[in-house]
C-alpha cells in the first residue's frame, strides 16, 4: 500500500448499531394482529397502492450529507436516487440518475446521466447539480459529516484546507455528462455513490438549509408531504413523475417516530402498524404465538468482532488468536443470550454481497480439544484483561466467551475494563488496550472494500489492533485500482483469506434483524435494502381480504 494513501476517516459502528433499530408501523384498517398468515390468502393487492406506516426512530439529520445514521438514511433512501443505485438483491450498482458510468484506469469517472430527471418541484436534474452538491458538502464551512466520504476526489483536501472553493476532480463535460477524478484508483467508486452523501440536491436547499432539512426537496420515488414533524411523523407521498424504473408500490408512506420500540411491536400485534424491522430481542421467544407466519428474519452486514492489540508481544504469534478463536461456542453463545438473533460469522465480507462466502474461515469453527493443544505450545497467556464498551449490553456475551475461555482453555484469571465508547476509542487511539477487545463494523455501502480496507489495512484510523501485512495492502490496492468487476472481486476474496489465516480479530457474528407485519402486508414482498437495517419500503405490495 502506497504511503501517500489518506486514512478515511470513516465511523466505527460500535454500540449505534444496536441501538439504531428501524421498523415500520401502519394504519390500523384491517388489520387482524397476531396469528396472521403473510396476507396473502384469498387477498387482492390494494387498488392504487395504498398506504403503509413505518416505525421509526427520531432521525438527527435530514440533509442527505450530514446524514450517517439509520433513521435519517431510511427516509432520504425514499426520498432521493443518487447516480447509482444498489440491486435490492444482488447488491450489484445499477443506474440510478447515471444511465451508464465508464473508466479505463479506475482513476477518471464519465458518468453519462439520463435527461428526464427532475427536483419534485419540478427543477431538471443535471450534471451541474452534482458538481454543485458534492462542493457543497465538502465545503468545511457547512459543516457536513459525510464530507469524508470524498476524500479520494482530486481537490479534496485544497477545498478542506481553505485553498480552493470547489472540487478540482468534479467536472459538468456537458448538461448530462459528469466527470469524476479520484486521487487514485479506486473501482469500488459506483458502490461508494449509492450512499446518502452523495444524493443530489436542488438549488433551493443551499439559500436555507434548515428550512429545506424539514421539507427536503428530492428526486426519488416518494416527495415529503409537509414538514417532518418532530417525534411524531415523516410522510411522503409516492412521485408520479419519477424518471427511474421499478416506481414505488404503495402510495403513501408514514413513518411514524416511536421512542419505545416494546410499544411499536405491540401496535403491529393490535393491528394499529404495518410493518416493525427490528423486533425487540425479549419478544423473538413468542413470534409464533404473537405472529404465525407473518414474520422473517435477515442477515446485515452489522459486525462484531474481537480484535487483538497486536503491538503486545503475548497476541503476535497467530497461533495464540487461532486457539482463541476455535475455543468459542458462538452458537451456543447466540441461543442462550440472543435467543438466536445473530448469525454466526464464518467470513470478514458478509455473506449478501457479491464477493462473500460462507465457512471460509477455518478458525472459526469450534473445536475446544484443538483450540488447547494449540494454545499449550503456542505459550498462549494465561492471565487476560478483556476490553469493551459499556452501556451497550456487551456485558453478558463477553462474560460468556471468557468462561468458555477459562474453561476450553485453562486460562487462569481474567479481568475486565469497560470503558464510556468515547473513552474507549481514546484507549485504543493511544494503543493501551492490553488484551482481547470487543468492536463493530457496519458497512456504509455494499462493498467488500468497505467491510475490510477501513479497519485492517496499514495505518488506518480505524485499525484498531496495529495490523501491517504487505501482501494483504496490495491486494486491497490492487483490487481498488482494477476497473474489471470480477477480478476485483477475486483480489478481495484473496485478502479475506490472508485476514482469516492471520486472525488480527476473531469474528463473532454478523446481525441478523426480525421483521413482523401486519396482515395488510404481503410478507413476500417484504425484504431487507443494501446490507442495512432497514426495508425498502417502496417494494412493500399491500393487499386487502
Amino acid at each position: 500500500m502506497t504511503e501517500q494513501r489518506k486514512a478515511r476517516h470513516l465511523a466505527i459502528a460500535g454500540a449505534a448499531v444496536a441501538a439504531l433499530a428501524l421498523s415500520a408501523c401502519g394504519g390500523g384498517d384491517g388489520g387482524n394482529g397476531g396469528g396472521g398468515n403473510g396476507g396473502t390468502d384469498g387477498a387482492q393487492p390494494v387498488e392504487g397502492g395504498g398506504t403503509i406506516s413505518a416505525y421509526n426512530c427520531e432521525p438527527q439529520n435530514l440533509v442527505p450529507g450530514n446524514s450517517t445514521e439509520v433513521c435519517g438514511s431510511w427516509v432520504l433512501d425514499h426520498l432521493f436516487t443518487g447516480l447509482v443505485q444498489a440491486d435490492t438483491e444482488t447488491y450489484e450498482p445499477i443506474p440510478g440518475v447515471a444511465e451508464s458510468w465508464e473508466t479505463e484506469d479506475a482513476t477518471t469517472w464519465t458518468f453519462t446521466l439520463g435527461e428526464d430527471w427532475t427536483f419534485h418541484n419540478g427543477d431538471p436534474i443535471t450534471a451541474q447539480t452534482f458538481v454543485d452538491t458534492f462542493n457543497w458538502v465538502v465545503d468545511p464551512e457547512n459543516a457536513q459529516q459525510s464530507a469524508n466520504f470524498f476524500e479520494l476526489f482530486a481537490g479534496y483536501d485544497a477545498v478542506v484546507e481553505g485553498e480552493a472553493e470547489e472540487l478540482e476532480g468534479v467536472r459538468a463535460i456537458d448538461d448530462y455528462t459528469l466527470e469524476i477524478e479520484l486521487t487514485e484508483p479506486f473501482s469500488p467508486l459506483p458502490d461508494m455513490l449509492t450512499y446518502t452523501a452523495f444524493y443530489p440536491m436542488p438549488e433551493v436547499a443551499f439559500e436555507d438549509i434548515e428550512a429545506y432539512e424539514q421539507a427536503p426537496i428530492g428526486n426519488g420515488r416518494y416527495q415529503i408531504d409537509g414538514e417532518w414533524e418532530h417525534d411524531v411523523q415523516i410522510a411522503a407521498n409516492r412521485f408520479e413523475d419519477y424518471a427511474g424504473e421499478n416506481p414505488g408500490l404503495p402510495e403513501r408512506i408514514e413513518w411514524r417516530i416511536y421512542s419505545d420500540i416494546d410499544t411499536a411491536y405491540m401496535d403491529v400485534q393490535a393491528g394499529q402498524l404495518d410493518l416493525l424491522d427490528t423486533t425487540p430481542p425479549n419478544r423473538l421467544s413468542q413470534l409464533e404465538a404473537d405472529f404465525g407466519e407473518n414474520h422473517v428474519s435477515f442477515d446485515t452486514g452489522a459486525f462484531t468482532y474481537l480484535g487483538f492489540p497486536l503491538y503486545q508481544e503475548e497476541f503476535q504469534d497467530p497461533d495464540v488468536r487461532h486457539a482463541l478463536s476455535m475455543a468459542i461456542d458462538r452458537q451456543e453463545i447466540i441461543d442462550g443470550i440472543f435467543d438466536g438473533a445473530q448469525t454466526p460469522a464464518t467470513s470478514i465480507i458478509p455473506e449478501f454481497l457479491p464477493e462473500g462466502r460462507d465457512g471460509v474461515c477455518e478458525y472459526c469453527e469450534f473445536d475446544p480439544e484443538a483450540a488447547a493443544e494449540l494454545y499449550e505450545s503456542a505459550g498462549g497467556p494465561s492471565e487476560l484483561t478483556v476490553y469493551f464498551n459499556s452501556g451497550a449490553g456487551h456485558e453478558q456475551w463477553v462474560e460468556a466467551v471468557t468462561n468458555q475461555w477459562q474453561q476450553n482453555l485453562g486460562i487462569e484469571s481474567i479481568e475486565f475494563q469497560s470503558l464510556e465508547f468515547a473513552q474507549y476509542l481514546d484507549l485504543h487511539d493511544t494503543q493501551a488496550v492490553t488484551g482481547p477487545f470487543r468492536l463493530g463494523w457496519t458497512i456504509s455501502y455494499p462493498s467488500a472494500q468497505y467491510a475490510m480496507e477501513p479497519i485492517y489495512t496499514t495505518g488506518q484510523s480505524s485499525n484498531y489492533t496495529g495490523f501491517s501485512n504487505e501482501e494483504f495492502d496490495n491486494l486491497i490496492d490492487e483490487a481498488n485500482s482494477n476497473p474489471d468487476p470480477d477480478e476485483a472481486s477475486a483480489l478481495y476474496q484473496e485478502a479475506e483469506e490472508i485476514l482469516l489465516e492471520e486472525m488480527p480479530v476473531i469474528p463473532m457474528w454478523f446481525s441478523s434483524y426480525t421483521v413482523v407485519y401486519s396482515d395488510r402486508v404481503n410478507g413476500e414482498t417484504v425484504q431487507m435494502g443494501e446490507g442495512n437495517t432497514f426495508t425498502h419500503l417502496w417494494q412493500i405490495e399491500l393487499v386487502e381480504s
